[in-house]
């Protein structure tokens, strides 16, 4: 039996926590909870970090915040199975440290991106080989995370389809006489495949081109690509996703190595719009 740790707060989803306790072989070792946020009923209570780990086989860090870094390195060096719900907000400094830590540990490593459960780039991670060209344009959905965020978690989607680490960036940001954001990406990769990425913050209709060794898909986007599905509890099946790699004993790929790319990726495109005087 799999015993889940799980750090929580205000934003830590109670309806996944009772969902947690019905999948088969795990169950929930308890609680830690930071804040003053309530806790669900139903549960063991921790009050310290290090008891709970010690409790446990794998931990879910489930809170819609900035996640420490020291508390992922302690987790690290406790050598367990470690599952984050937000992208922690790391220099690449931090990233590099984490990598070496992940190795070293050899375990199960994840982090939850909506990204990864968009209907149009779903097949290419389970049934297709990898694309050569992606080509996208769409909007931000500035009502759920900032377009900074939104784009980091897109960059790291995409990155998972081609395998491979970047080679190249051209970025290419401008507000235009509204005022909107718009930021074009070429991103070439060093197998060769390419990514076109238009962004913008007009919440207009887009498109998407997937170019593949079998062929060619595209589709249009209605409204914005970052959507919750609700027909489909994401996070549960992301979580039962990383308990199966656990049972399996599938640790690729790593989490912070992968991480690593879009980290730098985002850097650059910061540092590309801040010189061009747009804050992002």
């Amino acid at each position: 039996m799999m015993k889940l740790g799980i750090f929580g707060d205000q934003t830590t989803n109670h309806e996944l926590l009772g969902q947690l306790n019905t999948i088969p072989e795990v169950s929930v070792a308890g609680l830690y909870y930071s804040g003053n946020a309530e806790v669900p009923d139903g549960f063991t209570v921790f009050s310290s970090p290090i008891g709970l780990m010690d409790s446990s086989d794998a931990i879910l860090i489930l809170s819609n915040k900035n996640i420490s870094n020291d508390l992922v390195k302690l987790i690290l060096r406790k050598s367990r199975h470690i599952y984050l719900k937000s992208v922690p907000s790391l220099h690449i400094k931090e990233i590099r440290e984490l990598i070496d830590l992940e190795k070293e540990a050899g375990i199960a490593t994840s982090i939850y991106n909506p990204f990864t459960y968009i209907p149009y780039l779903d097949p290419f991670s389970v049934r297709y080989e990898k694309p050569f060209l992606i080509n996208l344009r769409t909007s931000f959905n500035n009502n759920l995370i900032s377009p900074s965020h939104e784009t980091l978690l897109l960059v790291t989607a995409l990155s998972r389809l081609v395998q491979s680490n970047y080679k190249r960036l051209d970025v290419y940001g401008s507000r235009g006489n509204s005022d909107q954001l718009v930021v074009s990406l070429r991103i070439e990769y060093e197998n060769g495949c390419v990514v076109a990425v238009t962004l913008t913050e007009e919440p207009i209709s887009g498109s998407g081109e997937i170019f593949h060794q079998a062929g060619h898909v595209s589709f249009d986007i209605d409204n914005s690509l970052f959507q919750h599905y609700p027909e489909v509890n994401q996070e549960l099946i992301d979580v039962q996703n990383f308990i199966s790699r656990i049972c399996h004993r599938d640790k690729q790929p790593n989490l912070f190595d992968s991480l690593r790319n879009s980290i730098q990726i985002m850097h650059e495109i910061k540092e590309h719009l801040r010189f061009n005087g747009i804050d992002f």
